[in-house]
């Protein structure tokens, strides 16, 4: 049970505690995988292939897989959006071309055709398996011993071999830090999560490396770079757009903004949203998206800051299962029910890829990865089960070199482990999508040139040659008062924390006259030593 104390940092939230308050009808746009025992909950759309049950929320579309032989192979799960510009809807038909059991990678060219969010079940075949989308933005995970995929580890009944990791949840801390669970692993023993560029091989339940098999080595040129990637969003977007009324989440950022060019035709279709929330980046997103609505005469809405309810932030939990921090978005679970239902909202997730966002300022080709520095980026702590994962992790990856490598834990890691996840949690108004999803989009990024990469400018670039009137306005900064209020409270800020700060010291020295005179001499003894004296 949380408490009303958002603060409270040191309260461990248990999924078991979490998943006892709600039934799987809170579970929208979730599903749920099973061998020989039928694992649908109640209200659910249920199917079946042989002795495979699968079952779905009646929210979350599904298109049926069939083979030249009319035999109906599995499922593509969620919002594929297809070469063609077309996002599928629900209960459509796909024909599967020339599918070999010999060649796997026939299906996987023909599963990363496509776009959007999606998964793949593949079960009328001698080795059936379990594909995600090129992100994994609709997340899985899974348990061997029951024989079990899902969305979320609530649709995996508890048992003795899959309790509540207790130690790790505590030194996890969610949901009051911003921590991820390292690759694969779950707040539950026996329950894994099925890691972007891996398919799990459903005959022995083992996960599989798909891509990339060998390091990528070519360099694509940053003109063609910029010009497929802009055509891929544009194509995703235009997508979405054909069947759904859809949001775009707008910050000051410029992955949303870049978003919003590649609308230029379609904006007057769109309505911009950003939600009011209670910090200095909030405060800047609203001014810096309703003054491009209001240049652009665009339909733009904030949302109201609202009180989060409990209610409203044991759901959230709930529906993810506990499986990543994301305080931000937690506390603001009450503000953003405002939207209405039945909308799609775009997100600009994934961009990081594009800027080596994972690379430190000194890092170079060859530059060695510890697994100490990838738990400390993802904010995991440091314990055996973390490391030996990643440690794990680094012997399998096949990285050209340094960059490459923290790319991929960035993909397989920030975005399978963490942007997969929430969007479970926020589906009262639709679904989110990521129209940056998409196999020759990421490819594309990770082979331009390291120093462009470094740069930042991809995503200035495509706002350039798409829409560059957006950029009459700065990214990520405040303008005119705004920009004077905000740096004023900053700076009141640091000095009241420097008062603060100045009367511990006082104290203490008059309590230990001792410590004030231990410390005066090493000031002194250090400025010496800095003048070379």
């Amino acid at each position: 049970m949380i408490n009303d104390d958002l603060g409270a940092a040191d309260k461990v939230v248990l999924p078991k505690s979490i998943s006892q308050m709600f039934t799987a009808e809170r579970l929208i746009g979730q599903f749920v995988l099973s061998f020989t025992v039928n694992r649908t909950p109640e209200g659910w759309l249920s199917y079946r292939i042989g002795d495979w049950y699968f079952g779905k929320h009646p929210s979350l579309p599904s298109v049926r897989l069939v083979r030249s032989d009319d035999r109906l192979l599995g499922w593509l799960l969620g919002y594929p959006i297809s070469s063609q510009g077309e996002l599928l809807t629900d209960n459509e038909e796909l024909l599967v071309p020339a599918y070999n059991e010999e060649l796997p990678e026939t299906i996987e060219e023909f599963l990363y055709s496509f776009g959007g969010r999606f998964a793949a079940v593949l079960l009328e075949t001698q080795r059936p398996r379990f594909y995600l989308d090129a992100c994994g933005s609709l997340s899985a995970i899974y348990c061997a011993s029951q024989q079990i995929v899902a969305s979320t580890p609530n649709l995996i009944p508890y048992d003795r071999q899959t309790l509540d990791r207790v130690e790790l949840i505590r030194a996890i801390g969610i949901p009051f830090t911003q921590s991820k669970y390292p690759v694969g692993l779950t707040p539950r023993y026996g329950v894994e999560r099925i890691v972007p560029n891996h398919y799990l091989d459903l005959s022995n339940w083992q996960q599989v490396r798909h891509w990339p098999q060998s390091p990528l080595i070519k360099i694509t040129p940053i003109d063609e770079g910029i010009s497929e990637i802009a055509t891929i969003i544009k194509r995703n977007i235009s997508a979405v757009v054909a069947k759904y009324p859809t949001y775009l989440y707008l910050t000051a950022g410029k992955d949303s903004r870049m978003l919003l060019a590649c609308t230029k035709n379609l904006a007057k279709k769109l309505e911009l949203i950003t939600a009011q929330l209670p910090d200095h980046t909030a405060i800047i997103d609203c001014q810096i998206a309703h003054k491009l609505a209001d240049k652009f005469q665009l339909s733009h809405r904030v949302l109201p800051k609202k009180e989060a309810k409990t209610e409203d932030l044991n759901e959230w939990l709930y529906r993810i299962g506990c499986s990543t921090g994301e305080v931000r978005g937690w506390q603001a679970a009450t503000t953003l029910k405002q939207i209405e239902s039945g909308h799609a909202k775009l997100y600009g997730a994934l961009g990081e890829v594009a800027r080596g966002y994972r690379w430190f300022r000194n890092d170079s080709a060859t530059t060695e990865v510890t697994p100490e520095r990838l738990l400390q980026g993802c904010n995991a702590p440091l314990t055996d089960s973390t490391l030996s994962r990643v440690q794990n992790w680094l012997k399998q990856v096949p990285a050209v070199d340094t960059f490459n490598l923290l790319d991929l834990f960035q993909i397989e890691q920030h975005n399978g482990c963490w942007a997969g996840i929430w969007p479970y949690a926020e589906c009262d108004a639709g679904f989110p999508i990521f129209p940056l999803c998409h196999r020759r989009v990421i490819e594309r990024m990770l082979t331009l040139p390291v120093a462009y990469r470094r740069s930042g400018s991809l995503m200035k670039d495509i706002i350039a040659r798409e829409w560059p009137e957006l950029l009459e306005l700065p990214i990520n900064r405040p303008v005119g008062m705004l920009r004077l209020s905000l740096a004023i409270k900053k700076t009141l800020s640091r000095i009241l924390k420097a008062s603060r700060n100045i009367h511990v010291r006082i104290v203490k020295a008059l309590r230990d006259p001792s410590w004030a005179i231990s410390r005066t001499v090493d000031r002194i003894r250090q400025l010496f030593a800095n003048r070379n004296i």
